[in-house]
């Protein structure tokens, strides 16, 4: 897993969240990734998709802020990872006399279900295609070969008087 890149799509899948909230993520600074690059370009690392699951552990089930947390992570992070057992999180001080219990993160159980997830997605993931699908230039001329046909009788000035109707119902909201 040390090896590994993943793309944008696959860390979304892994951590179960959009890729529009991945790509908010860094884009604010919450996360680097390991191999940045602009848009599809980012490649992310495996330690990438650890960080980011306990970056999503601290907001959504400590409650704290996702810049906030970003810091905690950033001060704790081992400068090599490596599976160590627990990420502890230290408060910065007492709150009114009340000695402040650190957040201890699972970091080994963190890793080995990010693991498991991404032997799940890999499996099973397909780069969904971009663009226009196979045929579908001549499936438009086709179509458009149809239209014209049924409108070799009508002028320009009838299109455009058809059209002014139609937007003139439509402010209207008649239909």
């Amino acid at each position: 897993m040390d090896n590994l890149t993943l793309k944008a799509g696959q860390v979304a899948a892994v951590l179960n969240i959009s890729i529009k909230r991945l790509q908010n993520t860094v884009d604010a600074g919450y996360l680097r990734p390991t191999l940045a690059g602009r848009g599809r370009g980012r490649q992310y690392s495996f330690e990438d998709v650890v960080r980011m699951q306990a970056l999503e552990i601290l907001v959504n089930s400590y409650g704290v802020g996702a810049s906030r947390a970003a810091r905690m992570l950033a001060e704790v992070w081992p400068r090599r990872f490596k599976r160590q057992r627990v990420l502890v999180i230290e408060p910065k001080s007492t709150v009114r006399g009340v000695k402040l219990e650190p957040i201890k993160l699972p970091l080994s159980e963190i890793a080995a279900a990010a693991e498991a997830r991404i032997q799940q997605v890999l499996a099973g993931y397909r780069k969904q295609k971009r663009g226009r699908p196979a045929g579908w230039k001549a499936g438009f001329n086709q179509a458009l070969a149809q239209v014209s046909d049924a409108l070799q009788e009508v002028s320009d000035e009838q299109i455009a008087q058809e059209i002014a109707d139609y937007r003139r119902k439509r402010r209207s909201g008649k239909k």
